[in-house]
C-alpha cells in the first residue's frame, strides 16, 4: 500500500486539496491504513500546537536557506515496511558523577542516544516538578545534514505531545511533568525510539 505524504496530509486538513484529491484521501483513510492514521494525529497535534505558539517568524532569507537544506538533505533508503528502531544510551551525566556531587545541584541532565545512521542528544532542566526537554537528532555519518522529523512526547497514561524539528534538527519541550515518557522521531520512511526516559528531581 502506498502511503500518504506528509504535504497532502497537511493540505488535506487545511483544506488545501480540490475536491477530487479530497475523495482520494477519504477513500485511502476508508482501508484502514493505519501508518496514515498515526501520521494524520500527530499533525493535527502539531497544528493545535503551532495555533498556540507566538514565536516571531524568521526572516525569508534564513526561511529560504532552511528550505533549500530540505530538498537537498540525505535520504533514507525507502522500505514497504515501517520499522521502529530503539535507540541505545551512550553517555548520561547523572551516571558519570556520583550521586551526592549532583543531588540538589540544579546541573542540567545531559543524555546521548545512539541508533541507526542518527545520534540523539538531550539536555534535561528541572525544576520542581516542571522539566525543559531540550534536544538535537544528527546524521551519525557527520554530514552536516541535519534531520527534519516531527517528534512526539508519550507518557504511560497515553498522553502526547508533539513538535518539528528546526533547521538545524533541534527541537524543544517546555512545561513537561515528571513521569516516565517515549520520544519518537518520525523520519518519514521509520521511527527512531528512546523509550523509558525518566523526567524527575533528584
Amino acid at each position: 500500500m502506498t502511503h500518504l505524504k506528509y504535504e497532502t496530509l497537511l493540505n488535506y486538513l487545511e483544506g488545501q486539496l480540490t475536491l477530487e484529491e479530497r475523495k482520494e484521501v477519504d477513500a485511502h483513510f476508508a482501508e484502514t491504513c493505519q501508518q496514515c492514521d498515526r501520521r494524520l494525529a500527530l499533525l493535527r497535534t502539531v497544528l493545535q500546537t503551532v495555533t498556540g505558539d507566538r514565536t516571531v517568524a524568521p526572516p525569508a532569507d534564513v526561511l529560504k536557506q532552511a528550505v533549500d537544506e530540505a530538498k537537498n538533505r540525505k535520504k533514507f533508503p525507502r522500505s514497504n515496511l515501517w520499522n521502529r528502531i530503539v535507540a541505545s544510551l551512550s553517555f548520561d551525566s547523572r551516571l558519570q558523577l556520583s550521586s551526592a556531587a549532583t543531588r540538589g545541584s540544579g546541573r542540567a541532565r545531559q543524555m546521548l542516544f545512539t541508533a541507526e545512521q542518527v545520534d540523539i542528544d538531550l539536555q534535561i532542566k528541572s525544576e520542581r516538578n516542571d522539566h525543559e526537554l531540550h534536544g538535537q537528532i544528527l546524521d551519525a555519518n557527520h554530514s552536516g545534514g541535519f534531520l527534519p522529523a516531527f517528534v512526539s512526547l508519550k507518557n504511560d497514561d497515553g498522553q502526547q505531545r508533539a513538535t518539528e524539528t528546526d533547521s538545524l534538527g533541534q527541537f524543544i519541550f517546555r512545561g513537561v511533568s515528571s513521569g516516565t515518557y517515549d520520544l519518537v522521531f518520525d523520519l518519514d520512511d521509520h521511527e527512531i525510539a528512546v523509550t523509558g526516559l525518566e523526567l524527575q528531581n533528584e
